[in-house]
């Protein structure tokens, strides 16, 4: 395929389609995770929903959050970069 070729008849459709399917994996990865965490727990009865709605993360718990948070933006966001772009974001992580 050549750098004028588009699967979607547009360069811009073709980022956003990009942008849709880095999405819909990253919210059912997210899903299917949380499926099975709270199945666990409920199993185990070790936590109380109220508690999960009641936490306020700090420490080292808030800085892995917020570094999620940075590479899922990367990721979602980067899909609308050229591919030279996209390579290069990968290839530095």
């Amino acid at each position: 395929m050549s750098k004028t070729d588009h699967y979607l008849d547009s360069k811009r459709l073709d980022d956003i389609a990009r942008m849709v399917t880095e999405l819909a994996s990253e919210v059912w990865i997210l899903r299917d995770r949380n499926m099975i965490l709270e199945h666990l727990l409920a199993e185990k009865g070790t936590v109380d929903p109220e508690v999960i709605e009641e936490l306020h993360p700090d420490g080292e718990l808030l800085e892995r959050i917020r570094a999620e948070r940075a590479a899922f933006v990367r990721r979602v966001f980067g899909a609308v970069l050229d591919q030279d772009a996209r390579v290069e974001a990968a290839l530095a992580r």
